[in-house]
């Protein structure tokens, strides 16, 4: 499996502290089937602000360690790039970084994020020649059970990604993520979905889930449809190529 949306690299943003909890939690995956991980380290103005050159001089250190720990193993960098005017800049300028060097991105919004705003700032990006992924598009309030919208997104040329803890079916009682499951489910049963990945953050409240989520869907959906969800379209995201 590929995994196009993790927070693996130590002190960076509210992923691992240590560089010995970064390579547990790639162990953690690595055990559950992934051999290729894309690091997105937050960016996020106010929030996450961590200098470009100590995201990607930790991200270097794990990326040796990991790689060194676990056979066949490979690390990408990249970046979870939170959607303001300031970033459209910086993506001008070549200033955040895509997925591994490609025309992707993975942009993400607030849950509370308004329609419009969704549909500005995507086109934005497409204009600089910039092929958005979506992150976790279940968590966005505007696009709940919307098929228009998300159908929209995709015809500008936008790509779509949800969370594998999402996946996963809801607890009958006590599941703080039911909403968004039933979002994840309903984007899946329409066929909107390009990928799935963990965005993982660690390992007792953030862990990966790909294994799970995979079984589920090739259980449910097939064999092909867990392939390209889980590898064969983010292999064509790495490799700078359409899905």
């Amino acid at each position: 499996m590929i995994d196009i949306h993790s927070h693996i690299v130590f002190d960076v943003d509210d992923g691992p502290d240590t560089l010995e909890e970064s390579l547990l939690l790639i162990g953690e995956s690595y055990k559950q089937g992934v051999r290729k991980i894309v690091s997105t380290s937050h960016r996020r103005k106010g929030m996450f602000e961590t200098p470009e050159e100590k995201i990607f001089d930790n991200f270097s250190k794990v990326k040796e360690e990991a790689e060194k720990l676990y056979p066949g193993l490979e690390l990408y960098f990249g970046g979870e790039l939170y959607y303001t005017q300031e970033l459209l800049e910086k993506l001008e300028n070549a200033l955040v970084p895509r997925m591994n060097r490609t025309r992707f991105a993975l942009i993400e919004f607030s849950m509370t994020t308004p329609w419009k705003e969704i549909h500005t700032a995507l086109s934005n990006v497409l204009m600089l020649g910039i092929t958005p992924v979506i992150a976790h598009i279940e968590r966005y309030n505007a696009l709940e059970f919307n098929k228009k919208r998300v159908q929209e997104l995709i015809d500008m040329g936008c790509y779509t990604q949800i969370n594998s803890l999402h996946v996963l079916k809801p607890k009958l009682f006590g599941d703080k993520y039911k909403a968004f499951k039933k979002r994840a489910q309903y984007f899946l049963d329409e066929d909107m979905v390009h990928c799935v990945a963990s965005d993982m953050h660690n390992l007792d409240k953030r862990p990966p889930y790909m294994e799970q989520a995979y079984k589920y869907i090739y259980k449910n959906y097939g064999r092909k449809r867990a392939q390209d969800l889980f590898k064969n379209n983010q292999q064509a995201l790495l490799d700078n190529q359409y899905i």
